[in-house]
């Protein structure tokens, strides 16, 4: 057993006169989800986020990601919680009543499970605010936001989430390291609201029978092309290979994916949000990505979206090219590329003929011929969250992006 930190007591806390966060200690591979929940917990019976209100918080953990099972970011982790534990140690009591559960998810498609039971226990508690916090990877952080989404939007605004970065790539999570997002929670967050990427395929095409409701939706980036196959490729070995297996088939794609997914002629037309078209692009294309947002990554923070715009289509190009920018295109430095289409836009219709890949914050779906024309598009708002406060940094707090 290796304890983090000055704290050699399983049991011993964090504390002032009233403030107590459990100690959390690692166990050679793996950080204890019930002690964790308990630090986090004192920071949640402090945050000001939610004045005096009633509030009922509860943490969603996936004892499965890597930030609980890899025994170099659980020792990060646990730095990173004592160093917000000390900072809220002299902050008072917030103001209402919080009452405080921990769940664990005990198999895929749990989080969405405990979503809509939440939901359910929410709607007869019609004055209760809820904060929900999501320690756990994109994935898992994904099926309880979609269960969220598609909530009466008199009930889903009730409830607000902070996504920890605890999963291996993290990219939809409410900051990437942990001290970032656990500093909203002590004076340096404020509640603001987010959009997403709905994603449509043709009615009547096999794609619109698997989608929930005829459709998926994304709260980071959605995709098809060549990303697509290196997230089918990874989510294939992640039983076998854990850890972060995305950079190795960003390598090899740059060979097999030609061999599996031929490119076929693609139209793309992109609107604004009065329905105006924008502007239209046909050929061959290695991924079409759209963001809820610009300054977005993906696949462990690969930042295909790298500034305002949330729109990202890459030309197809020889095999000696592909090599060449392989590493500019993973390190954000496409703008201006020839292959390279970077735009705003608030619709894209796509167009194409042959079967392709396509994926969600790191879920990927196969589609067809039969399922297009397909539609991703940007939502109006649809989760709460707890975003950063802008222009202020947590000084007390070490390790921030």
């Amino acid at each position: 057993m290796v304890v983090i930190g000055k704290y050699t007591n399983y049991d011993q806390a964090i504390c002032n006169s009233t403030f107590q966060a459990a100690t959390v200690v690692v166990h050679s591979l793996t950080m204890d989800t019930r002690a964790f929940a308990e630090a986090v917990r004192g920071l949640v019976e402090r945050t000001p986020l939610f004045g005096k209100s009633d509030l009922e918080a509860v943490m969603v953990a996936n004892p499965r990601a890597g930030g609980f099972t890899r025994s170099s970011r659980a020792r990060h982790n646990t730095a990173a919680l004592a160093d917000a534990a000390k900072a809220a140690s002299s902050m008072p009591l917030r103001g209402g009543a919080t009452n405080w559960r921990a769940l664990d998810t005990v198999s895929p498609k749990h989080a969405g499970t405990i979503a809509l039971s939440l939901l359910e226990e929410a709607a007869i508690k019609p004055r209760t605010k809820w904060l929900i916090i999501l320690a756990c990877g994109d994935g898992t952080s994904h099926e309880f936001l979609d269960e969220l989404s598609r909530a009466p939007r008199e009930l889903a605004e009730r409830f607000t989430v902070l996504r920890l970065p605890m999963g291996t790539g993290n990219d939809g999570s409410d900051g990437r390291e942990l001290s970032d997002s656990l500093s909203r929670l002590i004076g340096y967050g404020r509640i603001d609201e987010q959009v997403a990427i709905r994603m449509i395929p043709a009615p009547g095409g096999p794609a619109s029978k698997r989608a929930p409701g005829g459709e998926w939706r994304s709260f980071n980036i959605a995709s098809m092309g060549v990303d697509a196959y290196i997230t089918h490729m990874t989510n294939q070995l992640k039983s076998k290979l854990p850890g972060d297996s995305y950079k190795m088939w960003l390598d090899l794609a740059t060979v097999l994916y030609d061999l599996s997914y031929p490119s076929g002629h693609m139209e793309i037309r992109a609107f604004d949000a009065t329905g105006k078209i924008l502007a239209s692009y046909e050929g061959k294309f290695l991924l079409a990505a759209m963001g809820i947002s610009g300054h977005r990554a993906y696949g462990s923070n690969k930042p295909i979206l790298p500034d305002d715009d949330n729109v990202c289509l890459i030309r197809q190009m020889s095999l000696l090219r592909k090599l060449i920018l392989k590493g500019p295109i993973a390190a954000g430095r496409h703008r201006g590329l020839p292959e390279a289409e970077l735009f705003s836009a608030d619709t894209l219709e796509i167009s194409y003929g042959h079967p392709i890949l396509m994926q969600t914050d790191g879920e990927e779906q196969n589609l067809v011929a039969g399922d297009f024309p397909f539609r991703m598009e940007r939502t109006g708002p649809l989760i709460r969250h707890v975003a950063r406060t802008q222009g202020r940094r947590p000084e007390a707090l070490t390790g921030l992006d």
